[in-house]
């Protein structure tokens, strides 16, 4: 159930709204966020009728619920980075050893390899580093099956990327593999290398 309290849901020019239901409760400053809201649309707040000043209401109260739905749903995400370099010998691994977000616990750091703790479809993102003057040749892997490879070589450092979207079933796993021997994947205290996915759709 959602209630609206205080007596600005009809009219303009009061200074808060408080907006409750079973999920949530907040408070807005309706002078800031009628300003903001009409300002960015070049509209005067002057003009704006109590049925339409409803309706924002009633939007806020939308996104912030779906907001509250989605925290508890545990919004399935990760994030993952190297910050020092990686000697990798053909078929190794990359290891990013170092989590920013993990939500959902899919990600392993240990192995550098991520598995799916739902179906559905996971959108995957990278950034690599080959090491000065080093060619680097990587693959990513949809469990055993090669799906994309980034090859880069050149004088100085440079990066590659990987960009997929992927249907997964429960457990299915993936990782970015070295393509060659004798590599190496740079990265430093800018964290240059990282590795990125989070489900999209079930």
């Amino acid at each position: 159930m959602t209630t609206v309290k205080g007596d600005c849901n009809r009219k303009l020019g009061c200074d808060t709204v408080t907006i409750e239901n079973t999920d949530l409760k907040y408070s807005i400053n309706v002078d800031t966020y009628i300003a903001n809201t009409f300002s960015a649309l070049h509209i005067s707040p002057l003009i704006v009728e109590n049925d339409l000043f409803d309706d924002l209401i009633q939007m806020m109260l939308k996104i912030k619920g779906s907001e509250s739905l989605g925290q508890r749903k545990g919004f399935l995400a990760f994030t993952a980075y190297r910050a020092s370099p990686q000697s990798l010998s053909a078929n190794e691994v990359v290891k990013f050893d170092k989590v920013w977000t993990n939500n959902g616990d899919g990600y392993d750091p240990s192995s550098g390899v991520f598995t799916a703790p739902k179906a559905g479809l996971y959108h995957f993102a990278a950034v690599v580093m080959s090491a000065n003057g080093k060619f680097l040749f990587l693959r990513l892997y949809h469990n055993n099956a090669k799906i994309t490879s980034s090859y880069v070589n050149d004088k100085r450092y440079k990066t590659g990327t990987f960009d997929v979207v992927l249907t997964l079933v429960n457990g299915d796993k993936v990782s970015i593999k070295s393509g060659g021997n004798n590599q190496s994947i740079y990265s430093d205290s800018e964290y240059y290398s990282t590795f990125s996915g989070n489900l999209i759709a079930m």
